[in-house]
Protein backbone atom coordinates (compact mmCIF):
# COMPACT_ATOMS: atom_id res chain seq x y z
CA UNK A 1 0.00 0.00 0.00
CA UNK A 2 1.04 3.23 -1.26
CA UNK A 3 1.88 5.90 2.31
CA UNK A 4 -0.61 8.11 0.41
CA UNK A 5 -3.36 6.04 -0.31
CA UNK A 6 -6.08 6.72 1.05
CA UNK A 7 -8.75 4.22 -0.24
CA UNK A 8 -7.72 0.87 -0.98
CA UNK A 9 -9.43 -2.05 -3.10
CA UNK A 10 -7.94 -5.04 -2.75
CA UNK A 11 -8.88 -8.34 -4.90
CA UNK A 12 -12.42 -7.45 -4.77
CA UNK A 13 -14.81 -10.62 -6.00
CA UNK A 14 -18.41 -10.32 -5.82
CA UNK A 15 -21.49 -11.89 -7.32
CA UNK A 16 -23.02 -15.25 -7.56
CA UNK A 17 -21.86 -17.19 -10.61
CA UNK A 18 -20.15 -15.07 -13.14
CA UNK A 19 -18.57 -12.45 -11.31
CA UNK A 20 -19.55 -8.46 -11.25
CA UNK A 21 -16.23 -7.90 -9.99
CA UNK A 22 -13.88 -10.69 -10.55
CA UNK A 23 -10.34 -9.65 -8.47
CA UNK A 24 -11.05 -5.72 -8.91
CA UNK A 25 -7.87 -3.82 -7.16
CA UNK A 26 -7.01 0.32 -6.85
CA UNK A 27 -5.36 2.84 -4.81
CA UNK A 28 -6.86 5.71 -4.78
CA UNK A 29 -4.93 8.47 -2.86
CA UNK A 30 -5.97 10.91 -0.81
CA UNK A 31 -8.40 14.53 -1.89
CA UNK A 32 -7.98 12.72 -5.26
CA UNK A 33 -11.25 12.41 -7.47
CA UNK A 34 -11.26 8.46 -9.30
CA UNK A 35 -13.71 7.12 -11.77
CA UNK A 36 -14.64 3.43 -11.78
CA UNK A 37 -16.88 3.44 -15.36
CA UNK A 38 -18.93 -0.02 -16.47
CA UNK A 39 -21.68 -0.40 -18.89
CA UNK A 40 -22.76 -2.79 -16.26
CA UNK A 41 -25.20 -0.44 -13.87
CA UNK A 42 -25.10 -3.53 -11.79
CA UNK A 43 -21.32 -3.37 -11.25
CA UNK A 44 -21.74 0.23 -10.21
CA UNK A 45 -23.92 -0.13 -7.79
CA UNK A 46 -22.48 -3.38 -5.81
CA UNK A 47 -19.34 -1.56 -6.33
CA UNK A 48 -20.77 1.18 -4.06
CA UNK A 49 -22.32 -1.29 -2.06
CA UNK A 50 -19.00 -2.66 -0.92
CA UNK A 51 -17.47 0.35 0.17
CA UNK A 52 -20.38 1.61 1.68
CA UNK A 53 -20.39 -1.95 4.04
CA UNK A 54 -24.16 -3.03 2.80
CA UNK A 55 -23.01 -5.65 0.92
CA UNK A 56 -19.89 -8.15 1.36
CA UNK A 57 -17.58 -9.55 -1.10
CA UNK A 58 -16.58 -13.00 -1.80
CA UNK A 59 -13.18 -12.44 -1.79
CA UNK A 60 -11.06 -8.79 -1.56
CA UNK A 61 -10.69 -6.61 1.23
CA UNK A 62 -11.86 -3.06 1.71
CA UNK A 63 -9.29 -0.04 3.25
CA UNK A 64 -8.93 2.97 4.55
CA UNK A 65 -6.30 4.34 5.97
CA UNK A 66 -5.10 1.17 6.10
CA UNK A 67 -7.31 -0.03 8.61
CA UNK A 68 -9.74 -3.21 7.56
CA UNK A 69 -13.44 -1.81 6.76
CA UNK A 70 -14.53 -5.36 6.81
CA UNK A 71 -16.40 -5.63 10.48
CA UNK A 72 -17.76 -2.23 10.35
CA UNK A 73 -20.87 -1.35 9.99
CA UNK A 74 -22.21 1.02 7.53
CA UNK A 75 -22.49 4.01 9.53
CA UNK A 76 -19.53 3.17 10.88
CA UNK A 77 -17.17 3.43 7.81
CA UNK A 78 -16.90 7.46 7.28
CA UNK A 79 -18.72 6.76 3.95
CA UNK A 80 -21.18 9.13 2.57
CA UNK A 81 -23.17 8.72 -1.06
CA UNK A 82 -25.76 10.37 -3.54
CA UNK A 83 -27.19 7.34 -5.38
CA UNK A 84 -29.10 7.94 -8.51
CA UNK A 85 -32.13 7.89 -6.60
CA UNK A 86 -30.97 10.64 -4.39
CA UNK A 87 -33.08 8.68 -1.09
CA UNK A 88 -33.84 12.52 0.11
CA UNK A 89 -35.98 12.22 3.37
CA UNK A 90 -39.61 13.11 1.76
CA UNK A 91 -40.78 14.88 4.53
CA UNK A 92 -38.05 16.89 5.54
CA UNK A 93 -37.57 20.35 4.09
CA UNK A 94 -34.29 20.88 2.30
CA UNK A 95 -32.95 22.24 5.28
CA UNK A 96 -33.31 19.28 7.56
CA UNK A 97 -31.75 17.14 4.95
CA UNK A 98 -28.88 18.74 5.17
CA UNK A 99 -28.34 18.94 8.76
CA UNK A 100 -29.90 15.32 9.20
CA UNK A 101 -25.67 14.18 9.28
CA UNK A 102 -24.30 16.73 11.39
CA UNK A 103 -27.32 16.30 13.78
CA UNK A 104 -26.05 12.78 13.91
CA UNK A 105 -22.53 13.47 14.32
CA UNK A 106 -23.77 15.59 17.78
CA UNK A 107 -22.59 19.10 16.73
CA UNK A 108 -24.52 21.86 18.75
CA UNK A 109 -26.89 24.49 16.93
CA UNK A 110 -25.06 27.14 16.23
CA UNK A 111 -22.32 24.82 14.82
CA UNK A 112 -24.63 23.15 12.63
CA UNK A 113 -26.13 26.40 11.51
CA UNK A 114 -22.76 27.76 10.62
CA UNK A 115 -22.10 24.76 9.06
CA UNK A 116 -25.14 24.64 6.45
CA UNK A 117 -24.93 27.94 5.69
CA UNK A 118 -21.84 27.68 3.83
CA UNK A 119 -22.83 24.21 2.40
CA UNK A 120 -25.99 25.55 1.05
CA UNK A 121 -24.00 28.38 -0.58
CA UNK A 122 -20.85 26.47 -1.76
CA UNK A 123 -23.87 24.03 -3.41
CA UNK A 124 -25.49 26.78 -4.77
CA UNK A 125 -29.11 26.16 -2.17
CA UNK A 126 -30.40 29.43 -1.74
CA UNK A 127 -32.14 30.98 1.14
CA UNK A 128 -35.61 30.27 -0.84
CA UNK A 129 -35.42 26.42 -1.06
CA UNK A 130 -34.35 25.64 2.25
CA UNK A 131 -37.83 25.34 3.14
CA UNK A 132 -39.33 23.62 0.49
CA UNK A 133 -39.74 19.77 0.34
CA UNK A 134 -37.90 17.78 -2.15
CA UNK A 135 -41.06 17.24 -4.00
CA UNK A 136 -40.74 20.74 -4.81
CA UNK A 137 -37.62 21.34 -5.83
CA UNK A 138 -36.40 20.94 -9.16
CA UNK A 139 -33.72 18.01 -10.13
CA UNK A 140 -31.25 19.74 -10.20
CA UNK A 141 -31.84 21.32 -7.04
CA UNK A 142 -32.60 18.46 -5.27
CA UNK A 143 -28.77 17.05 -6.46
CA UNK A 144 -27.46 19.91 -4.87
CA UNK A 145 -29.33 19.31 -1.90
CA UNK A 146 -28.28 15.69 -2.20
CA UNK A 147 -24.51 16.95 -2.88
CA UNK A 148 -24.94 18.90 0.39
CA UNK A 149 -26.05 16.43 2.63
CA UNK A 150 -23.27 14.15 1.91
CA UNK A 151 -20.53 16.57 2.11
CA UNK A 152 -21.86 17.75 5.34
CA UNK A 153 -21.40 14.31 6.50
CA UNK A 154 -17.54 15.10 6.65
CA UNK A 155 -17.14 11.49 4.85
CA UNK A 156 -13.51 10.42 4.76
CA UNK A 157 -14.56 8.94 1.47
CA UNK A 158 -17.20 10.41 -1.06
CA UNK A 159 -19.35 8.06 -3.59
CA UNK A 160 -21.00 9.21 -6.61
CA UNK A 161 -22.94 6.48 -7.99
CA UNK A 162 -24.33 7.59 -11.35
CA UNK A 163 -25.05 10.97 -9.57
CA UNK A 164 -26.34 12.61 -12.78
CA UNK A 165 -29.16 10.27 -13.84
CA UNK A 166 -32.00 12.63 -12.08
CA UNK A 167 -30.88 15.17 -14.64
CA UNK A 168 -32.20 15.03 -18.01
CA UNK A 169 -29.52 14.40 -20.64
CA UNK A 170 -28.97 17.46 -21.96
CA UNK A 171 -28.27 19.50 -18.27
CA UNK A 172 -25.94 16.97 -17.48
CA UNK A 173 -22.79 17.77 -18.73
CA UNK A 174 -24.16 21.36 -18.17
CA UNK A 175 -23.35 20.44 -14.34
CA UNK A 176 -20.00 18.69 -14.49
CA UNK A 177 -18.31 22.36 -13.97
CA UNK A 178 -20.33 22.38 -10.53
CA UNK A 179 -19.03 18.57 -9.34
CA UNK A 180 -15.33 19.36 -9.95
CA UNK A 181 -15.66 22.88 -8.34
CA UNK A 182 -17.29 21.12 -5.08
CA UNK A 183 -14.04 18.56 -5.29
CA UNK A 184 -11.87 21.32 -5.47
CA UNK A 185 -13.46 23.64 -2.79
CA UNK A 186 -13.77 20.49 -0.33
CA UNK A 187 -11.12 18.15 -1.13
CA UNK A 188 -12.86 15.02 -0.48
CA UNK A 189 -11.65 11.90 -1.56
CA UNK A 190 -13.98 10.88 -4.46
CA UNK A 191 -15.07 7.53 -6.09
CA UNK A 192 -17.35 8.43 -9.28
CA UNK A 193 -19.01 5.20 -10.29
CA UNK A 194 -20.38 5.63 -13.99
CA UNK A 195 -21.30 4.21 -17.24
CA UNK A 196 -20.61 7.19 -18.81
CA UNK A 197 -16.96 7.29 -19.75
CA UNK A 198 -17.14 10.86 -21.48
CA UNK A 199 -18.06 11.99 -17.77
CA UNK A 200 -15.22 9.98 -16.01
CA UNK A 201 -13.25 11.72 -18.23
CA UNK A 202 -14.11 15.46 -17.90
CA UNK A 203 -13.75 15.03 -13.94
CA UNK A 204 -11.76 12.59 -12.35
CA UNK A 205 -7.78 12.03 -11.95
CA UNK A 206 -7.70 8.25 -12.56
CA UNK A 207 -10.00 5.81 -14.27
CA UNK A 208 -10.94 1.99 -14.55
CA UNK A 209 -12.81 0.56 -16.99
CA UNK A 210 -14.83 -2.77 -16.05
CA UNK A 211 -16.31 -4.88 -18.61
CA UNK A 212 -17.62 -8.38 -17.93
CA UNK A 213 -16.76 -8.16 -14.21
CA UNK A 214 -12.56 -7.28 -15.05
CA UNK A 215 -10.68 -4.34 -15.54
CA UNK A 216 -9.35 -3.68 -19.32
CA UNK A 217 -8.20 -0.30 -19.11
CA UNK A 218 -6.91 2.20 -16.72
CA UNK A 219 -5.29 5.63 -17.05
CA UNK A 220 -6.42 9.13 -17.10
CA UNK A 221 -8.59 10.69 -19.41
CA UNK A 222 -6.35 11.53 -22.48
CA UNK A 223 -4.97 8.00 -22.51
CA UNK A 224 -8.45 6.35 -22.33
CA UNK A 225 -9.72 8.99 -25.62
CA UNK A 226 -6.64 8.34 -27.90
CA UNK A 227 -5.11 5.24 -26.84
CA UNK A 228 -7.96 2.89 -26.03
CA UNK A 229 -7.45 -0.67 -24.91
CA UNK A 230 -9.91 -1.66 -27.30
CA UNK A 231 -12.84 -1.17 -29.20
CA UNK A 232 -15.48 -1.20 -26.81
CA UNK A 233 -13.42 1.66 -24.38
CA UNK A 234 -12.92 3.60 -27.64
CA UNK A 235 -16.86 3.64 -27.99
CA UNK A 236 -17.51 4.42 -24.27
CA UNK A 237 -14.81 7.28 -25.12
CA UNK A 238 -17.31 9.43 -27.27
CA UNK A 239 -18.42 8.75 -31.18
CA UNK A 240 -15.39 7.06 -33.16
CA UNK A 241 -14.78 5.93 -36.49
CA UNK A 242 -13.69 2.25 -36.18
CA UNK A 243 -12.23 1.42 -39.83
CA UNK A 244 -11.74 -2.29 -40.96
CA UNK A 245 -8.15 -2.47 -42.39
CA UNK A 246 -5.82 -5.50 -43.04
CA UNK A 247 -1.96 -4.40 -41.62
CA UNK A 248 1.83 -5.35 -41.95
CA UNK A 249 3.61 -4.89 -38.54
CA UNK A 250 7.13 -3.78 -39.52
CA UNK A 251 10.49 -2.69 -37.35
CA UNK A 252 9.16 1.14 -37.23
CA UNK A 253 6.11 1.60 -38.50
CA UNK A 254 3.01 -0.51 -40.15
CA UNK A 255 1.78 -1.17 -43.43
CA UNK A 256 -2.21 -0.80 -43.81
CA UNK A 257 -4.43 -1.64 -46.57
CA UNK A 258 -7.96 -0.94 -46.64
CA UNK A 259 -10.09 -0.26 -50.14
CA UNK A 260 -12.41 2.24 -48.32
CA UNK A 261 -9.26 4.55 -48.20
CA UNK A 262 -7.69 6.68 -51.52
CA UNK A 263 -4.93 4.98 -53.07
CA UNK A 264 -5.64 1.45 -50.92
CA UNK A 265 -3.70 2.03 -47.84
CA UNK A 266 -1.08 4.09 -45.68
CA UNK A 267 1.06 3.59 -42.99
CA UNK A 268 1.46 4.51 -39.21
CA UNK A 269 4.26 4.68 -37.18
CA UNK A 270 4.55 1.71 -34.26
CA UNK A 271 3.74 4.79 -31.78
CA UNK A 272 0.26 4.82 -33.27
CA UNK A 273 -0.29 0.99 -32.59
CA UNK A 274 -1.81 -1.29 -30.01
CA UNK A 275 0.85 -2.92 -28.28
CA UNK A 276 -0.77 -6.29 -28.91
CA UNK A 277 -1.53 -6.08 -32.96
CA UNK A 278 -0.20 -8.82 -35.24
CA UNK A 279 0.07 -9.07 -38.72
CA UNK A 280 -3.71 -9.17 -40.08
CA UNK A 281 -7.31 -7.51 -39.87
CA UNK A 282 -7.17 -4.56 -37.26
CA UNK A 283 -9.39 -1.46 -36.64
CA UNK A 284 -8.26 2.26 -37.42
CA UNK A 285 -9.28 4.67 -34.67
CA UNK A 286 -10.39 7.98 -36.21
CA UNK A 287 -12.67 10.09 -34.09
CA UNK A 288 -15.30 11.98 -35.90
CA UNK A 289 -13.73 15.88 -34.60
CA UNK A 290 -10.36 14.99 -36.84
CA UNK A 291 -12.10 14.33 -39.67
CA UNK A 292 -12.74 17.26 -42.53
CA UNK A 293 -13.73 17.77 -45.75
CA UNK A 294 -10.53 17.73 -48.31
CA UNK A 295 -10.63 20.67 -50.35
CA UNK A 296 -7.23 20.60 -51.85
CA UNK A 297 -5.76 23.49 -49.84
CA UNK A 298 -5.02 21.01 -46.53
CA UNK A 299 -2.55 18.16 -46.88
CA UNK A 300 -3.79 15.12 -45.44
CA UNK A 301 -1.89 11.92 -44.53
CA UNK A 302 -5.63 9.81 -45.50
CA UNK A 303 -7.87 10.04 -48.05
CA UNK A 304 -11.45 8.32 -48.50
CA UNK A 305 -14.32 9.75 -50.56
CA UNK A 306 -18.32 9.07 -50.34
CA UNK A 307 -21.18 10.17 -50.19
CA UNK A 308 -23.41 12.51 -47.59
CA UNK A 309 -25.87 10.33 -46.07
CA UNK A 310 -26.82 12.18 -42.85
CA UNK A 311 -26.69 15.85 -41.73
CA UNK A 312 -26.87 16.48 -37.66
CA UNK A 313 -26.50 20.33 -37.05
CA UNK A 314 -25.65 21.00 -33.04
CA UNK A 315 -25.11 24.57 -31.78
CA UNK A 316 -21.46 25.49 -33.56
CA UNK A 317 -21.20 22.61 -35.35
CA UNK A 318 -22.97 20.20 -37.54
CA UNK A 319 -22.46 15.99 -37.67
CA UNK A 320 -22.35 14.54 -41.09
CA UNK A 321 -22.21 10.74 -41.88
CA UNK A 322 -20.82 9.67 -45.12
CA UNK A 323 -21.76 6.78 -46.92
CA UNK A 324 -18.65 4.51 -47.84
CA UNK A 325 -19.55 1.94 -50.82
CA UNK A 326 -18.53 -1.47 -48.92
CA UNK A 327 -18.74 -0.03 -45.22
CA UNK A 328 -22.25 0.30 -44.03
CA UNK A 329 -21.37 2.03 -41.06
CA UNK A 330 -19.78 4.99 -43.63
CA UNK A 331 -17.19 7.60 -41.83
CA UNK A 332 -18.70 10.88 -39.73
CA UNK A 333 -17.00 13.77 -39.54
CA UNK A 334 -17.62 16.83 -36.98
CA UNK A 335 -17.88 20.11 -39.43
CA UNK A 336 -17.30 23.41 -37.91
CA UNK A 337 -20.01 26.06 -39.12
CA UNK A 338 -20.87 27.47 -41.51
CA UNK A 339 -19.12 25.08 -43.08
CA UNK A 340 -17.01 26.00 -46.48
CA UNK A 341 -19.44 24.27 -48.71
CA UNK A 342 -23.42 23.10 -48.67
CA UNK A 343 -24.20 20.11 -46.38
CA UNK A 344 -26.13 18.46 -48.31
CA UNK A 345 -27.66 14.64 -48.64
CA UNK A 346 -26.10 13.38 -51.62
CA UNK A 347 -23.50 15.20 -52.40
CA UNK A 348 -19.93 13.54 -53.33
CA UNK A 349 -16.94 14.52 -50.75
CA UNK A 350 -13.86 13.76 -50.15
CA UNK A 351 -12.83 13.01 -46.47
CA UNK A 352 -9.37 13.83 -44.70
CA UNK A 353 -7.72 12.95 -41.20
CA UNK A 354 -3.91 12.70 -40.46
CA UNK A 355 -1.71 9.84 -39.07
CA UNK A 356 -0.82 11.74 -35.63
CA UNK A 357 -4.91 11.44 -35.07
CA UNK A 358 -5.44 8.02 -36.06
CA UNK A 359 -4.75 4.79 -33.90
CA UNK A 360 -4.71 1.22 -34.44
CA UNK A 361 -6.20 -1.54 -32.58
CA UNK A 362 -6.64 -4.96 -32.67
CA UNK A 363 -10.02 -6.42 -34.61
CA UNK A 364 -12.93 -7.44 -32.65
Amino acid sequence: MSAASHLDLRDLTAGAGTALLDGFSASIERGTFYALVSPEPAVLRTTVDLIAGFARPRHGRILIDGKDLGLRAPGERGVMSVRPHLALFPHFDARANMAFPLEQRGHDRNEIANRLERLAEECGIGTALKGLLPSALSAEQQLRVALARAIGGEPEILLLERPLQILPSAARRGFLPELKRLHRQFGLTTLLATDDLTEAMALADGISVIVGGREIQRGKADELFSRPASATVARLAGPCNLLPVTIDMQETRTILRSPLLQSGGGELGRERCHPQLIDGPALLLVRPEVVRPFLGIRRFDMLADGTIADVMPHGTSAQIRVAIDGFAPGITAEIPLPSPFPLESGRRVTLGWNRADSYLLPAE
